[in-house]
């Protein structure tokens, strides 16, 4: 028998974070004196970093060694970019990127093009908000049912009640890494997952309930809560369910009407 299992999926869907620069540390040495030996490496051993969340759905990280350098981290890529001249803020260039800040919440990363000195692009924006929202415990409202029974480890077919709840869990995987085209085959009308309102976007999956038999196709119901945040700051927070079908195992059925799809999710605030 199979019992309770819960399914966290992190991930989460990449990003921009920065900050602005540190004061110089120390003054310059007095006239006529020798002058003070310079350390070889950054000012500041350990930089403040900012995570930022950019309107893309992306997160970027900036920290800030010396006054004249920005270390960028965008997705698994770090680039160190040197100050550049600008009107206002502190803008960064290097490997082809502009990372512009103005104050220490806002910030925009643009591509720049051969020959730019200042990107033409508009870029993406990135504000420097709230951490990310997380799910109410189980047992809390909102979140998962808290069962303490022990989670069986038998193996599972692919057109059991756990395999329906594996194509659940792949489901929002793939929408969490952003491959919503890839995700809305999993779902019967075939339709990708919206991110467009969401500025991060994850899901934590149940143990699936019973499949139950209506005229001549099998339901399963899986539990779901949906979290994240929108891209206007505010958290996401929603519960509920989806409900699987398919065909049941009758001679002419095909493999593919015989393979579970997500037929409705129904989740509420």
């Amino acid at each position: 028998m199979t019992t309770t299992r819960l399914f966290w999926i992190t991930a989460a869907l990449a990003g921009l974070a920065g900050c602005g620069p540190p004061e110089r540390a120390g003054s310059a040495p007095s006239q006529g004196s020798p002058p003070a030996a310079m350390p070889a490496g950054p000012v500041a051993s350990e930089p403040k970093v900012t995570t930022y969340r950019c309107e893309d759905g992306r997160t970027l990280k900036a920290g800030y060694p010396d006054r004249d350098t920005a270390v960028v981290t965008v997705g698994d890529h770090t680039y160190t970019l040197k100050i550049a001249r600008s009107a206002s803020g502190a803008r960064y260039t290097g490997f082809a990127l502009q990372w512009w800040t103005k104050g220490m919440t806002e910030g925009r990363l643009a591509p720049l093009k051969p020959g730019e000195e200042i990107a033409s692009a508009e870029g993406v924006g990135c504000h420097a908000g709230p951490a990310d929202a997380q799910p109410p415990a189980p047992g809390q409202p909102g979140g998962l049912a808290a069962d303490r029974s022990p989670i069986s480890e038998a193996p599972f077919s692919p057109t059991s009640a756990q395999g329906a709840a594996n194509v659940v869990q792949t489901y929002f995987a793939l929408a969490e890494q952003g491959k919503t085209a890839e995700a809305g085959k999993l779902r019967r009308d075939g339709r990708p997952v919206d991110l467009g309102p969401y500025a991060s976007y994850h899901a934590e999956i149940g143990a699936p309930g019973r499949i139950e038999g209506v005229a001549g196709s099998l339901y399963v119901e899986v539990p779901v809560v949906v979290y994240g945040r929108l891209k206007d700051g505010s958290e996401l927070h929603r519960s509920g369910k989806a409900v699987l079908r398919r065909s049941n195992d009758v001679p002419g059925s095909t493999p593919d009407q015989r393979r579970w799809r997500i037929e409705r999710l129904e989740l509420a605030p």
